[in-house]
């Protein structure tokens, strides 16, 4: 691995100015923080209050810039180009079915997506490790436990698991191997494991470097391609039925372009001369990327990427 980034800061607590080095190897198409922080400090990096797990419904919040019809347009465009699918109730049953299964999120947050599968009749547990986002779970009448990827609690052991959901969980994972293994070791033969992480082969980050939204370093320890996740599964003994992609046309959304300009701006004032700046995102910059990506390759044009893996 070579030296690929220098992080001057975590722009979510700007006070902290501990740079972090990311190191990428070309070959294997993967990534990662080195040093990879103990495990003590970890939990420090969500101690903030507008971390998405921690409200109950989370929706991107509105951009404080005026809509113009320009803004409108550029997003339209994106929308129409945009083949992703979310991972919501519905695209649960185009892919299963209506029966009912027993499901384990990983990583549950605040507990919003279980709820939406308890009611559609599959019975439910999460694993959640931080406890603020763990509280809002517990509200909601769900068996929710704290416990990590790694380290899972022993009332979600003792049984086996239909599926099991890991959204947005990965890239967090100090030993994301061994987070893999747990749970190879929780589904029954033929049970399913559905996965999500960011995509580090989109245009969007080599647009915006170390500014892009879905980078969040410290929180994100791991960073993987298409290529790298396919890889890391079968490492450890799953079988890839699919790979598909989400997360097109919120790039062009003017939350996010003023997201990445409070980024940039936190990082500038960290003042690191090792700090390679890219380009300030703008207006002008994402009708740029559009262009560039509306019939590009599907690695190349969404945020994140999503595996639905089987046990043997």
């Amino acid at each position: 691995m070579k030296p690929w980034l220098l992080i001057p800061g975590d722009w979510r607590r700007s006070a902290n100015k501990e740079s972090f080095q990311l190191y990428w190897c070309e070959e294997s198409q993967f990534g990662c923080i080195h040093p990879i922080p103990e495990l003590n400090k970890i939990a420090s990096f969500y101690e903030i209050d507008e971390y998405y797990t921690h409200y109950a419904d989370f929706t991107n919040p509105e951009s404080s810039s005026s809509i113009s019809c320009l803004d409108k347009l550029r997003t339209h465009i994106a929308w129409r180009f945009d083949r992703g699918v979310d991972l919501t109730s519905q695209w649960w049953k185009q892919q299963f079915g209506t029966a009912s299964y027993s499901i384990l999120e990983i990583g549950c947050a605040s507990g919003q997506r279980l709820e939406e599968l308890q009611a559609d009749g599959h019975k439910v547990w999460g694993v959640e490790p931080d406890r603020q986002a763990l509280a809002l779970s517990q509200k909601g009448g769900i068996d929710v436990f704290y416990g990590t990827a790694e380290s899972l609690p022993p009332e979600v052991k003792c049984r086996q698991y239909d599926m099991i959901v890991m959204n947005h969980v990965l890239e967090h994972t100090r030993d994301p191997l061994l987070a893999l293994r747990n749970a190879m070791q929780l589904l029954v033969d033929g049970g399913k494991l559905v996965m999500e992480v960011p995509n580090n082969s989109c245009m969007g980050l080599k647009s915006s470097g170390i500014a892009w939204l879905h980078l969040d370093v410290p929180r994100h320890l791991y960073f993987f391609t298409p290529q790298s996740f396919r890889a890391i599964c079968e490492k450890v003994g799953f079988e890839i039925i699919y790979t598909e992609f989400n997360g097109y046309y919120r790039q062009f959304s003017n939350s996010v372009i003023d997201e990445e300009k409070k980024i940039l701006s936190v990082f500038d004032s960290m003042a690191d001369h090792r700090m390679v700046k890219p380009k300030e995102n703008s207006k002008v910059q994402a009708w740029s990327l559009l262009m560039k990506t509306i019939c590009a390759a599907d690695e190349k044009k969404y945020d994140s990427l999503r595996i639905v893996a089987q046990k043997p």
